[in-house]
């Protein structure tokens, strides 16, 4: 008996899988916290504070001490070197700054600024005073959190198949909620970054556990539900985001609203059961057993007395190490860029996201709707890689051709400045950029060899967090260099990816290479070279019986005697056939 077979007795999908996994997609609706810093790490408009001044309203006290930049706009970083205890109430009230000034009055940096509270009340940038010289620390906590991330994604993994995804789990999710306790009631900047990097630890850890066992829970047929109800919850994640930034403006008392309900889910995840497939693998089968009893008796399954997880066939597949991938040539280049395509998807969806708070507009409603399409995009992009007039790989080019092609007509959006058009494109591009991610997941992990495709798709995810930690500084640092220099990034970025897909073979109905040397000689299209398919057991299983030196005879491959000669020969006609169509 297989694995799968068992979910034929205790039910495919039921009211034990719809419990267990209802405690884990809760965990993804509070799941990933690196959209927060859109909202708790925004910018507030700030200008120079004087003692002197603070009992006059805002508009005098810029009037008075604070001189104009090159734009015209009031400066945000400088004020007029003057001695304010030498004029009077009466002075500041009739304030002629043509007649009180000269042009030999200088300026200097501010020491303390004054945050107007338009938008929000308070973010981390008012907290810490990341204004000015101390502007570059604000993008620093996103790449700090996607660093934790990456260590948090390497570890848990392996963690999750030595001890079991469920204490995984507890770990991960406790380690989040140690980070989410420091970074909200942190003291200073250097104890926020700190809990941000283990929240991004935690968070990522604890996800893809999460995602793991959902899919063991359930049977064959109903996984890729699972996997897709995941991805929904996720996209959720993200849309209760600006929901909740909107009714509250303090960044503390957003990230407690935002984030707790970890703590509650970590109580929840304590009645969470096993992997059924991991307590198979590793031998705990008492355990299998009786989880796959209680499975049966809630679905109503018919689990028969006699049954034994013993006589479970062993499935685990042989893993191979990276090095793998870059000693061959063919298996080498599609690597290079299956990780370049990896690297430019999550550059392009994390730079457009990070960047939604510098959009025109009302920030929560630019992240709400951006946040509401990722649902659709996943759909429609779904819906084309099994679309056989494009398939895998030109969806793939499709969704970065027109991504890196909203990037690029954002450029004269922002050179005109019209920021409804750069909104826009920019919410647009966001959600190809999603499309691009799930056409590059599926492409990428047809196109690697059962025997290092694990190893494959970690390694180009090592790409894509890199990409991650990269990102936080495309946006607003990258504009204060050049306003559209962002978008000329990721559209150039994008349209190479564009480009180097199309070198990739297309795997459509393809039959998925097991073995590297078979990997080698795929080549996907219409110029498809046959893998070791059923074609070439049949061969092994009619061939002729060779004879011993006792002259008995034995079988060169396996005994079939349904088969006829001319049956390989109709099934190889056949697959000729559906290749032409």
């Amino acid at each position: 008996m297989k694995y799968d077979d068992v979910y034929d007795f205790v039910g495919q999908v039921g009211v034990f899988q719809v419990c267990a996994s209802s405690c884990l997609l809760l965990y993804c609706l509070f799941a990933l916290d690196s959209m927060t810093m859109i909202f708790a790490g925004a910018d507030m408009p700030h200008f120079c504070q004087v003692e002197e001044l603070e009992n006059l309203s805002y508009d005098l006290q810029k009037l008075i001490a604070i001189p104009l930049d090159g734009s015209g706009a009031v400066s945000s970083c400088e004020m007029f070197n003057l001695d304010y205890s030498n004029y009077s109430m009466e002075d500041y009230l009739t304030w002629n700054r043509t007649l009180m000034m000269d042009n030999n009055t200088g300026v200097v940096p501010c020491s303390k600024w004054i945050y107007e509270q338009v938008v929000f009340v308070s973010t981390i940038v008012s907290r810490f005073g990341l204004v000015c010289e101390w502007s570059f620390l604000i993008p620093l906590v996103s790449t700090v959190y996607m660093a934790g991330s990456l260590v948090g994604g390497a570890i848990g993994g392996p963690l999750s198949d030595r001890i079991g995804r469920k204490p995984t789990i507890l770990v991960f999710l406790s380690v989040k909620v140690i980070g989410v306790f420091l970074s909200t009631f942190s003291p200073n900047y250097v104890v926020f970054i700190v809990g941000r990097f283990i929240m991004g630890a935690g968070s990522i850890g604890c996800y893809n556990t999460c995602y793991v066992l959902t899919m063991e829970l359930v049977g064959p047929k109903y996984r890729s539900l699972m996997g897709g109800s995941v991805q929904v919850a996720t996209s959720l994640c993200f849309v209760l985001q600006p929901l909740i930034a909107y009714l509250d403006r303090h960044d503390v008392r957003y990230q407690m609203a935002a984030l707790a309900p970890n703590a509650v889910v970590l109580l929840i995840a304590l009645e969470v059961c096993e992997s059924p497939r991991w307590l198979v693998v590793t031998g705990r089968h008492d355990n299998a057993e009786k989880l796959f009893r209680q499975m049966s008796l809630v679905n109503g399954g018919s689990l028969p007395p006699d049954f034994s997880t013993k006589s479970i066939e062993n499935e685990e597949n042989s893993t191979g190490s990276c090095l793998l991938l870059f000693r061959f040539p063919v298996l080498r280049l599609r690597t290079i860029l299956c990780a370049y395509l990896c690297f430019t998807s999550n550059l392009l969806y994390f730079s457009l996201s990070l960047n939604t708070g510098a959009l025109h507009g009302d920030i929560f409603f630019n992240a709400l709707v951006s946040a509401s399409l990722e649902v659709p995009s996943i759909v429609v992009c779904i819906f084309l890689v099994e679309w056989k007039f494009l398939g895998r790989r030109f969806s793939t080019f499709l969704t970065f051709f027109l991504s890196s092609a909203s990037c690029l007509l954002c450029i004269p959006m922002v050179l005109m400045d019209i920021g409804v058009g750069e909104t826009a494109l920019s919410i647009v591009g966001k959600s190809l950029a999603v499309m691009t991610y799930t056409a590059v997941f599926i492409l990428s992990s047809e196109i690697f060899p059962t025997e290092v495709r694990n190893a494959g798709i970690g390694l180009i995810q090592v790409f894509g967090g890199v990409a991650n930690m990269a990102a936080s500084f495309i946006g607003e640092p990258m504009s204060q260099v050049w306003r559209p220099l962002p978008y000329v990034v990721l559209g150039a970025t994008g349209s190479l990816a564009a480009v180097s897909s199309l070198l990739l073979p297309e795997t459509l109905g393809h039959p998925l290479p097991d073995t590297i040397e078979q990997a080698e000689q795929f080549k996907g299209g219409k110029t498809r070279r046959p893998l070791t398919t059923s074609v070439d057991r049949c061969r092994s299983d009619t061939a002729e019986p060779t004879a011993d030196d006792d002259g008995s005879t034995e079988e060169a491959g396996k005994v079939n005697p349904g088969f006829s000669d001319e049956e390989p020969r109709a099934i190889r006609n056949r697959q000729n056939e559906i290749s032409k169509l």
